[in-house]
């Protein structure tokens, strides 16, 4: 008998194997996701389910609708409805166990060796579960480097907020440089470190350094704001008991900002018509 769940989807070149499960009992569920764990395939589950983290800290995310994804590398999110950051994760090659039990729901549990990191999910209810084997070799291309968005924001600090004022670039601060210092609207005294990509906990720890070290060399606390296109959960929890603020930057319109500056330096045939 075929496997009532498969759906072959043939997409361009690709033909992606699918399965799902509906609305199945949490004991089906759980063994939908071990057989798909088994097959190291891309796993999305949808349902109601509370979190425990624990780890180099500890937190619980009570019960509410949401949706797990386990990748093909064992890495796990944990989404709410909204946003696009997890409220949770843990990252690649994590061992995932998933277990079901009748008093208390369906276990999704994944591990971090080092450091030691605990993640469980615990879901009361499954309303979907899809597994797919997916294959993604295609090339990835970044908008910018670090350099040239750090330029681009350093002529457009309006890109950080409103009423910034750049006032040097790789600024020396305790024993390294800070990406840019300025003021505010109010005077006060601004420190931005960049990032590329999703800035990490590290990334956090890195500006508070500057902070302390500009606030002992001037004697001034100034503001630290880490810019980036994301950020980890961790990176955001770090921030925030840090006193560190933090900004969402578009890539994709810095890139623009650049294409915008590089037109505007090629001289077009009516230029040169004028001379």
């Amino acid at each position: 008998m075929k496997n009532p769940y498969r759906h072959n989807v043939v997409l361009g070149v690709f033909k992606l194997k699918l399965k799902t499960l509906n609305t199945p009992s949490l004991e089906e569920a759980a063994a939908f996701i071990k057989s798909a764990l088994l097959e190291k395939a891309t796993i999305i589950i949808i349902g109601e389910c509370r979190v425990d983290y624990e780890g180099r800290g500890a937190s619980r995310l009570e019960l509410g609708e949401r949706f797990v994804v386990i990748k093909q590398d064992g890495s796990v999110l944990v989404h709410r409805p909204t946003g696009f950051s997890p409220v949770n994760w843990q990252p690649p090659a994590s061992v995932i166990e998933v277990a079901f039990r009748r008093e208390i729901g369906l276990l999704v549990h994944a591990v971090r060796e080092s450091p030691r990191e605990y993640l469980t999910v615990v879901f009361t209810r499954v309303n979907l579960v899809v597994s797919a084997k997916l294959v993604d070799a295609g090339e990835f291309v970044m908008y910018v480097d670090e350099p040239t968005m750090r330029d681009v924001i350093a002529e457009t600090p309006s890109l950080v907020e409103e009423g910034l004022r750049v006032l040097a670039v790789e600024k020396p601060v305790g024993s390294g440089k800070v990406d840019l210092y300025g003021v505010d609207k109010n005077g006060r005294p601004v420190l931005v470190e960049l990032k590329r990509t999703t800035a990490t906990r590290e990334a956090a720890i890195q500006l508070k350094h500057y902070v302390e070290a500009f606030k002992r060399e001037h004697g001034q606390q100034p503001r630290g704001i880490l810019v980036a296109p994301a950020f980890s959960p961790s990176a955001i929890e770090t921030l925030l008991r840090l006193g560190l603020e933090y900004r969402h930057v578009d890539l994709k319109k810095v890139w623009l900002l650049v294409k915008q500056k590089q037109r505007k330096r090629i001289p077009s045939l009516e230029d040169f018509s004028k001379k």
